[in-house]
């Protein structure tokens, strides 16, 4: 993902983990064969897909997982969208406002 200007590093992290978190549970739950990340930063908003070709049935009740990244993103106004009916797709995807203002200087 090419930006016009540097993310700041609490919402570069926050997002590095909430896609890591979201490969893991790809790998380990949902016997996926194939997983997809798409990134892209458009009208001041950082946005981040994953999905995979598993079962499905990813639930954010049924674990920490998912409502930490819930949690984690939230702490920066960003949301987080689930769609995973049983027997798949699941498809999550993140939203964080981030208005980049230069290479040098940025503001999210």
């Amino acid at each position: 993902m090419e930006l016009p200007g540097a993310v700041p590093p609490p919402l570069e992290s926050a997002l590095y983990f909430a896609v890591s978190e979201l490969l893991t549970n790809a790998l380990k739950y949902s016997g996926a064969e194939r997983v997809e990340v798409v990134a892209r930063h458009d009208r001041a908003v950082l946005h981040a897909r994953v999905v995979d070709d598993g079962r499905g049935g990813a639930d954010p009740a049924r674990g920490t997982g998912l409502h930490g990244i819930r949690r984690r993103l939230a702490t920066f106004d960003g949301t987080v969208d689930i769609t995973s009916p049983p027997g798949g797709p699941t498809a999550i995807t993140m939203e964080i406002p981030c208005a980049l203002s230069s290479p040098k200087t940025s503001s999210c």
